[in-house]
């Protein structure tokens, strides 16, 4: 089904409508796109930060872990090489020259239990001498140890004969307390005497608190908010520092996340992955330094809370961008309105000008590009006007013409009838007459100059007929036809009149030759009648792209002022069949006088 033009007008869309569109959308566009770009940029720079904070954070509480660890080494170390000087001093007896142990009688030197209380980082010191397992507890008042069960002894006899056979100092992972329950960590060491043989072997239990207390210090809670927190995990996958979220999770709570995998295989770095809750974190992670721990330490922060002020950004984006759009959308329409509003009235005023008002003036509003538009159009609409008023004339001048030339044609062809042929028929009637009223009869010599006289009657109906459409010209071509022209007109004007020709006739549209006959001929009949030349020049000149005729006299020259105001009709014809051809003709006066009449006819 087609599309009427009525329908075509209705789903037309105003420029005025497509400008507040267009600016609206590239305004939306750029809105958000600012929009994107800065809240991307923000998310990125506060993952970047908070990554940041949580490697400083973690690297703070390694090397924390690690001096503590080794600290403590140090601590036993010196306590098992020292005898009865110094602040570790402890009471023992002489058996058999071997330095022997005795706390089953004596407690520990006042100094001695004094510096491990207040360091707070220990809950009990065990014993062995002579396969005489006792404990001491720094968290009792009293001095005297207590030996411990058989039970204790299987958990803890694995545990002194590997310290005795390691001769070293030796940090022991978590294990849990079949007994109590608990998790424990330990760190022993053989005691030597001066001989630096074995006389027995110290145990320290670690407080788990004293590892808490580095993983949750202030620094934690004021750096990572209610969210972050910072944790160890073994090599068991289970943690071995309490979660801020999970109670009693050391050795209970299994840690099998992506970041852990990674803190395993890979000495230190970031992700963002799931926790052990299955919440959404960022982390910064690696592996402790400590001899004998395989552990991991693990900081972490919930991707919400770390992403609340790219969240609170977002949302001022968004009631900023919606704002901004609000004026975006007026100031659009404003713009809209002054770039569309002139474009506008040149619409109405084109389409007054096509329904054929050409009095529409516009005025200028502005000094731009569409006030020189509105003034083209005013320019335009003149030059119409004026072009319409030529035509008028024109059509005028035309018509004019064409009755004119038609009577002066019936006026020529009346004389000719008249003063020629009808005064040769008249003659040869009145002769024929004579001769029937004579009674002489008819005999050769009447018979002759009858003749005569029809003949004379035959060559007038052919000049009148040449006149009218030359034959020739048909039959022989357009050369053929101005040289017959020529030799007639030098025939019987007495005028000298030369033709020179170098066109051949094969390829003229029969349309040109006949009117650059026309205005030949024109151009010779009024050299003839007007310029008192004795000599005229005419001369045809062509090719494949034009064709060129040039009429020359050698008389008074034509007046151009009488030609702009003249009321013949000779030379409009000319203008008008030269102009038909889409040709160009000049008449113009020649150097010494006389009249040059040049015509120039495309081809192509």
């Amino acid at each position: 089904m087609g599309y009427t033009a009525g329908s075509l007008m209705q789903t037309r869309t105003s420029i005025y409508h497509k400008l507040i569109l267009y600016i609206f959308l590239l305004g939306v566009f750029v809105i958000v796109s600012v929009s994107l770009y800065s809240f991307i940029t923000s998310r990125n720079a506060i993952l970047q930060r908070t990554f940041h904070q949580l490697t400083s954070l973690r690297v703070a509480k390694k090397e924390q872990l690690e001096q503590f660890f080794n600290d403590r080494v140090k601590e036993i170390g010196l306590f098992s090489n020292q005898q009865k000087t110094g602040f570790l001093n402890f009471k023992t007896k002489q058996l058999e020259g071997l330095i022997t142990i005795n706390l089953s009688n004596a407690a520990l030197d006042d100094r001695f239990e004094q510096y491990f209380k207040d360091g707070g980082y220990y809950s009990k010191i065990y014993f062995i001498n002579n396969r005489k397992y006792e404990c001491y507890n720094l968290d009792s008042i009293a001095g005297n140890p207590r030996l411990l069960t058989n039970q204790e002894i299987a958990i803890f006899d694995p545990l002194f004969s590997r310290i005795n056979h390691e001769k070293r100092v030796v940090i022991h992972d978590y294990s849990l307390n079949k007994v109590d329950s608990t998790a424990r960590l330990y760190i022993g060491s053989p005691i030597f005497d001066s001989r630096r043989y074995i006389a027995g072997t110290v145990l320290f239990e670690i407080r788990p608190s004293a590892i808490n207390n580095i993983m949750r210090s202030n620094d934690v809670v004021n750096s990572l908010g209610k969210s972050g927190e910072v944790y160890l995990v073994g090599p068991d996958s289970l943690a071995r520092s309490e979660s801020r979220f999970i109670e009693n999770s050391i050795l209970n709570l299994l840690v099998k996340t992506e970041t852990y995998q990674k803190a395993r295989n890979s000495a230190e770095g970031t992700n963002l992955g799931k926790d052990y809750r299955g919440v959404q974190t960022l982390a910064s992670y690696s592996q402790l330094l400590i001899p004998g721990l395989k552990w991991a330490i693990i900081a972490e922060m919930d991707k919400k809370e770390a992403m609340r002020p790219v969240i609170k950004l977002a949302y001022e984006i968004v009631f900023l961008s919606i704002f901004i759009t609000l004026i975006l959308f007026v100031v659009s329409y404003i713009i809209s309105h002054a770039i569309a509003g002139p474009i506008i009235e040149l619409k109405n005023a084109t389409i007054k000008v096509r329904n054929g008002d050409l009095d529409s003036v516009l005025h200028i509003k502005s000094n731009d590009e569409l006030g020189e538009l509105t003034e083209n159009f005013n320019l335009m609409t003149n030059q119409l006007k004026a072009q319409k008023l030529e035509l008028t004339m024109r059509e005028m001048r035309l018509f004019s013409s064409f009755i004119d030339g038609q009577e002066d044609e019936r006026q020529r062809l009346s004389r000719e009838l008249h003063d020629g042929l009808g005064q040769m028929i008249i003659a040869t009637k009145l002769k024929i007459e004579s001769l029937a009223n004579s009674g002489t009869g008819i005999n050769n010599e009447n018979i002759l100059r009858l003749r005569l006289m029809f003949d004379s009657l035959v060559d007038e109906v052919r000049v009148i007929s040449n006149n009218l459409m030359p034959a020739v010209l048909k039959e022989f071509g357009l050369t053929i036809a101005l040289d017959q022209i020529c030799t007639e007109i030098k025939k019987h004007s007495g005028i000298n009149v030369i033709f020179d020709s170098q066109v051949s006739d094969q390829n003229l549209d029969n349309r040109i030759v006949t009117y650059v006959f026309r205005v030949a001929q024109e151009a010779l009949n009024n050299a003839v009648k007007h310029s008192g030349a004795s000599e005229i020049i005419m001369t045809l000149i062509g090719n494949n792209t034009s064709l060129s005729l040039l009429v020359q006299d050698d008389g008074v020259g034509i007046n151009l002022d009488k030609q702009n105001n003249q009321t013949g009709h000779g030379l409009s014809n000319m203008y008008e069949r030269v102009k038909l051809l889409n040709g160009l003709i000049d008449i113009s006066k020649g150097v010494n006088n006389g009249t040059i009449v040049s015509v120039k006819i495309p081809l192509v």
